[in-house]
């Protein structure tokens, strides 16, 4: 048998993820590029538990070594790498734009630099709410794009979810006519209404809200635009972005989300679009790692942590997720259900919880 394809149908049968060919080449092009575990994930796209899997595999067969908290190819291995024709990765990335396809203009360097101060004071991750935050730089970048779209300026926005404090940044802005946030983190709830007071930030409203219960009536069918950071599982997107649409006035209504691989693999990616369509949505853009999220301090309490092959710390981010773009072209009868005793967190490919 194509040792590729054993290495792909041994690492499915341990993870009960579905791992193509593909796949077992995508993370040894990354280990010839970097000896970083958490690089390797972050180059290879592929779900956590699938990298570490696979990496275990072949150090089995002695195509890869782990030493020193490193892990590279063998000779066996590069030999192999080059019977197979498996080259290293090539990126060719803006190094303006870093691949967002767009920059902070002047436009928005002062409420950029204003959120900047703020967010030295925010709240630091927590376990409890698995949250996860990304760079200053990545919040205005997602507003940035979404005012290119025409989604920002006089529209009435809800962020369900926010411990990137876009709900804050889109404010401070002063583009929306309203903002609303709803945020589960009683912390986060109190520091933006904080500085909301402070600041004078009158089109910001903030409330305290568990996103498995249903919405308030008074915001469905409100919004123009809804951002969300959902739970990567099928089930979880398929509540939370439903939930976005719910609060959306109808056709033509866009949302924002964001989409890692180290946490779903392609094959769940097609799954999650299908979720999309039934929703009436369209897929107007998808700009991949789009989002960077600054490294959280419970790494090893982590699924990640268990299943990495070294036991080392990350030290430059390494988690980054695809923004997502959607817009409604077909209206379709939405649930605004209980979802509190549902367990819809958690599949084969999650492993930051």
């Amino acid at each position: 048998m194509n040792k590729i394809k054993s290495y792909a149908e041994e690492a499915a049968r341990n993870t009960s993820i579905v791992v193509r060919e593909r796949d077992v080449e995508r993370v040894l092009a990354a280990i010839m590029l970097s000896s970083n575990f958490w690089k390797i994930v972050q180059l290879a796209e592929e779900p956590v538990p699938m990298v570490a899997e696979l990496i275990q595999l072949m150090a089995r067969d002695g195509l890869i070594a782990i030493e020193d908290n490193d892990i590279k190819l063998t000779q066996e291995g590069e030999a192999f790498c080059k019977a197979e024709r498996i080259e290293a990765l090539h990126t060719h990335l803006c190094p303006t734009c870093k691949g967002r396809t767009i920059v902070l203009d002047d436009s928005l360097k002062r409420p950029y630099e204003k959120f900047l101060e703020l967010h030295q004071e925010r709240p630091e991750a927590i376990r409890q709410y698995d949250q996860a935050y990304v760079t200053p730089e990545t919040t205005f970048a997602r507003i940035s794009l979404a005012d290119g779209r025409g989604d920002i300026r006089g529209r009435d926005i809800i962020v369900l979810g926010d411990d990137d404090m876009v709900a804050l940044a889109l404010a401070i802005t002063k583009l929306p006519r309203r903002v609303v946030m709803l945020e589960i983190d009683e912390r986060i709830v109190d520091f933006q209404k904080k500085k909301a007071a402070e600041l004078g930030l009158s089109n910001l409203e903030v409330r305290r809200h568990d996103l498995r219960k249903p919405l308030p009536e008074d915001l469905l069918k409100s919004f123009d635009v809804f951002f969300c950071d959902p739970p990567e599982t099928v089930a979880a997107l398929a509540a939370f972005v439903g939930r976005g649409v719910a609060t959306l006035k109808g056709m033509g209504g866009a949302g924002y989300f964001g989409l890692t691989s180290s946490e779903s693999s392609f094959v769940k990616w097609r799954q999650l679009e299908q979720v999309l369509i039934n929703k009436g949505l369209v897929v107007t853009d998808i700009i991949r790692n789009f989002n960077e999220y600054v490294n959280w301090n419970y790494a090893e309490e982590m699924l990640a942590w268990k299943l990495a092959p070294v036991k080392v710390k990350p030290v430059d981010n390494w988690y980054y997720s695809s923004i997502f773009r959607v817009e409604v072209v077909e209206e379709i009868p939405l649930d605004n259900e209980d979802l509190t005793d549902s367990d819809i967190y958690n599949d084969s490919e999650s492993s930051t919880v």
